[in-house]
């Protein structure tokens, strides 16, 4: 016996004659004779059907007053709705015991000996017409057909389960069933004709409809949110295309890249970056390598130290640290080689400032052995004891990174300036003793951008030699032009009246070296002629620009105080006298004397004097707020040397000649101007460096306070339950009236449970304590709230709000915890007791529920939810776990207010 015989796949026959058809979309019966098919295989009706007289009658009269005049007996119209119900049931229970296509299937796939027969449509007793004679027949897959290609097997799926489903035009009203028609079966029944000219039904989406439990409107509202969903179908056709070629490349096609698509190609890089999914997020993740040193040294991630520069390195590090640390000097190497080993812990084993505070403790702490005086008393004592000096701590090796990084950038530049060196040499043969000395002697930025304004002033015409070379042998390549004040120089230092400015008797070098008090002091000499004398001769004048002996002698005096102002060495000197004697001037302007008065924040240093640099180190948010001021134009901040005019006469000593003579006073004379133009351009120039400098290091100074202040919070355990073990996570209630007030406003609550999950929430308005002795009941609220205690058992309160009304709420509720007596969870205490203690009521730092409630984040996380509920929600998470909550800030981080100076 097989499942064939099992199985009856042909349907009841009736008569030829006279055959119904039961039309499951429309639920009508229709009568036909003689069905044949047409060249669809669609069953058509080869006979009219003869309809009386009155049923005409009565149909026009249905459409044209919608009242039927019915001769027939109730009894009789009642009779004929009872058989049509009866017929219905029971094809209904035909249709759902008999087997589908799917039923068929998989039998024919448990059975391979199975063969299912097509069963003859002339056959059929009920129909399943479609829409006119113009809709195809669907049929069904056999258990041959398993291996056709995806897009048949998906749209006979696809056919097949929508044949078993509620037809789309009846979506419209699922209760269709549920009422039944007066009409008779062949005098009531609508009209074949009528169905086919009728509007076809909107096309839903019933499979998603099914699955989701979403009506029209919804899904309607779904495709307007998130599209069809075919945005990125002309993408995956591409990755199709890839898929099936597998890589290999076509020999006739020498472009043909043999790549798949990349996520590049299909999001825009917004969207990436977003994400996270950019190229250089994953070389990120591919390196192994801390993601904080590689954004850190991208800049300088082709250079490579070598062993003697990380040695200069340590050096380099420690000076500038040991200036800060209050230590021993006999300290001073040790400390050296403790910072040698941290930079060896970065660099070469890349661990982290974090790991290297808590795990490698060993190395930033100095011991050492200090001899004692025997004790008589304890002859078996030891002779010494151990002392234990802290080295560096974890603000130092932060310190050391930045430092770190300030290196490379400084080695970066000055391989830069000696490989320009070095191809200068290479087309010009010439030395440069100044740049050879002061090039490794720089230690700071500062120092190293001195050296290369000296290059480029002192070899500016070889510099663009080699410019115009590189230009012309690299492809597309441009000639950068000089600027008009270095072609000046340059003519002058080509022309004759160079001769003049050696007639100085003392070089711009030299000078400087007696001003930084370096080797051996350097003497002037004096020309034998006046300056102006000597300015007139015809070996001097270099015509037609230089066609005077006036102006010889003015440009002299100028190539002479361009040449000291660049002079690394004579720049060492006023930089350094700068930040031993310089003070700040504040200057009002007319702006600001118009806005700044007493109750102006900028009203303490309107008129600030003779501030000194030094003063700035203890309140660095002093000189940001007069940075700001003066980008507000209110202000004009003016850097100075306190003791001017005693310098000046200092380094006029150090250019002036000894002689006593009036050709050498003339030419002292003649130095002193010169000196005085260059001290006006070292003036400007070192006035902007310092207040640059200055900036950057109280930003720093904030910055380090900021970190502090920052870890002091994040260095918060979450709120710990009674009774409970640590790292117990507690359930919350949050409650708080925002900045409305108290009594009048609403005040909004919610309930967060420990996988921070919030089950209720809600509101009080109306929220007081009754008087006992004036017969005052609570309110309703209070009520409410007590059950709400009672029923949840929360294990703390959190309050919190945005004015001083919270403290109002703070108290009410105390007083109610108080006088209904709500307690805590019960808990076991040492002695195995079960307790319970008075209920917790504390009050939160609301820093980052302020920036919670708003929050994009918070919109996802509870989309129906009030501002001031998500306010409430965010309390109760910072008291479940604070460093989560201000980790999940993400870039809003940068909103909380550490210190009062962030803000400048």
């Amino acid at each position: 016996m097989s499942a064939r015989d099992l199985i009856s796949g042909e349907a009841d026959v009736d008569s030829q004659d006279e055959d119904e058809s039961f039309d499951e979309e429309t639920g009508e019966v229709r009568r036909r004779s003689n069905g044949v098919k047409d060249m669809n295989g669609h069953l058509e009706d080869s006979s009219e059907e003869d309809d009386d007289d009155d049923d005409e009658e009565a149909a026009a009269a249905v459409r044209k007053d919608f009242i039927v005049e019915d001769d027939e007996e109730p009894e009789e119209r009642e009779r004929r709705r009872r058989e049509r119900k009866k017929r219905r049931r029971e094809e209904r229970e035909e249709e759902e015991a008999g087997l589908d296509e799917e039923d068929l299937d998989l039998i024919g796939e448990a059975n391979p000996n199975f063969e299912r027969q097509a069963p003859s449509q002339p056959k059929l007793k009920r129909l399943k017409r479609g829409h006119k004679e113009d809709r195809d027949v669907h049929r069904s897959r056999g258990i041959e057909d398993i291996f056709a290609s995806d897009e048949e097997d998906e749209t006979a799926f696809r056919n097949q389960r929508q044949s078993h489903r509620v037809d789309p035009r009846n979506l419209q009203d699922e209760f269709d069933d549920f009422i039944e028609d007066d009409f008779d079966d062949r005098d009531g029944a609508p009209d074949d004709d009528d169905a086919d000219v009728a509007r076809p039904a909107v096309r839903t989406y019933t499979g998603i409809k099914d699955a989701a439990g979403l009506d029209e409107a919804a899904l309607e509202d779904m495709k307007e949110a998130f599209g069809e969903g075919d945005e990125y179908d002309w993408a995956l056709s591409i990755q199709n295309q890839e898929d099936e070629r597998d890589g290999v490349l076509d020999p006739d096609d020498p472009e043909a890249i043999a790549k798949g698509l990349e996520l590049k190609d299909v999001f825009e890089p917004s969207q990436l970056a977003e994400k996270l999914l950019t190229d250089e997020d994953h070389e990120i993740r591919a390196a192994d390598v801390p993601e904080r040193y590689q954004l850190a040294r991208a800049p300088y991630k082709d250079l490579v130290l070598t062993s003697e520069q990380f040695k200069e390195e340590g050096i380099w590090i420690s000076d500038f640290l040991w200036l800060r640390k209050k230590i021993k000097p006999t300290l001073k190497e040790p400390f050296r080689k403790a910072v040698a080993k941290v930079l060896e812990f970065m660099v070469a084993n890349e661990y982290e400032v974090p790991f290297i505070f808590q795990h490698r403790k060993d190395y930033l702490i100095h011991q050492e052995k200090v001899p004692v005086t025997p004790d008589p008393n304890d002859p078996g004592a030891s002779d010494f004891v151990i002392n234990a000096e802290k080295l560096l701590d974890q603000e130092d090796l932060w310190r050391i990174f930045d430092l770190d990084l300030k290196f490379r950038a400084l080695i970066d530049k000055r391989n830069a300036l000696s490989e320009t060196y070095r191809k200068l040499q290479e087309i010009t043969d010439f030395n440069d003793k100044v740049f050879e000395t002061m090039l490794p002697a720089a230690v700071t930025m500062e120092e190293l951008q001195d050296v290369q304004d000296y290059l480029h002033f002192q070899h500016a015409s070889k510099l663009a030699d080699l410019a115009a070379l590189n230009a012309s042998t690299a492809p597309n390549g441009t000639h950068r032009r000089p600027g008009s004040g270095r072609a000046l120089f340059d003519r002058i230092r080509n022309s004759n009246v160079y001769r003049l400015v050696q007639s100085f008797g003392i070089t711009a070098d030299a000078f400087a070296q007696n001003a930084l008090k370096e080797g051996r002091r350097r003497y002037t000499e004096d020309p034998a002629s006046h300056p102006e004398d000597l300015a007139d001769q015809e070996d001097i004048m270099d015509p037609p620009e230089f066609s005077t002996g006036t102006q010889c002698l003015k440009a002299a005096k100028a190539m002479f105080a361009e040449e000291i102002a660049l002079s690394p060495k004579m720049r060492k000197v006023m930089r350094v006298a700068f930040y031993q004697d310089g003070v700040i001037d504040c200057f009002r302007t007319e702006k600001g004397l118009r806005r700044i008065d007493e109750h102006h924040p900028y009203y303490s240093f309107k008129y600030l004097r003779n501030q000194h640099l030094t003063e700035f180190s203890d309140q660095p948010d002093l000189f940001l707020r007069m940075i700001r001021a003066e980008e507000e134009g209110l202000i004009e901040i003016k850097v100075r040397m306190q003791n001017e005019e005693s310098f000046k006469k200092r380094l006029y000593t150090e250019i002036e000649s000894d002689n006593y003579s009036e050709v050498a006073e003339a030419w002292n004379r003649e130095r002193r101007e010169v000196l005085n133009m260059a001290l006006l351009k070292l003036d400007r120039m070192m006035a902007r460096g310092v207040k640059e400098n200055l900036k950057n290091e109280c930003e720093d100074q904030v910055a380090k306070r900021c970190r502090e202040e920052f870890g002091r919070r994040l260095d918060q355990a979450p709120y710990k339950p009674k009774g409970m073990i640590l790292g117990t996570v507690p359930r919350v209630l949050a409650i708080s009236n925002g900045a409305g007030s108290f009594g009048r406003d609403a005040i909004c609550w919610a309930w967060v449970e420990e996988d921070g999950r919030v089950l209720e929430n809600g509101k009080f308005t109306d929220f007081f304590l009754g008087d006992p002795d004036r017969g005052q009941e609570d309110s309703e609220d209070v009520k409410s709230f007590v059950k709400l205690v009672e029923r949840r058992k929360p294990d703390v309160i959190g309050v919190s709000g945005f004015s001083a009304d919270t403290r109002k709420l703070y108290k009410l509720l105390d007083d109610i915890i108080e006088r209904k007596d709500l307690r805590g969870p019960t808990y076991e205490d040492d002695d195995s007791n079960d307790r319970s203690d008075k209920l917790d009521l504390v009050i939160v730092n609301d820093e980052v529920a302020r920036l919670y409630q708003t929050s994009e984040r918070a919109r996802l996380e509870h989309p129906g939810f009030a501002p001031l509920t998500n306010y409430c929600v965010g309390l109760a998470k910072y008291l479940q776990s604070p460093i989560k909550e201000y980790a999940a800030l993400g870039n809003d981080v940068t909103s909380i207010t550490l210190d009062p100076a962030q803000a400048y």
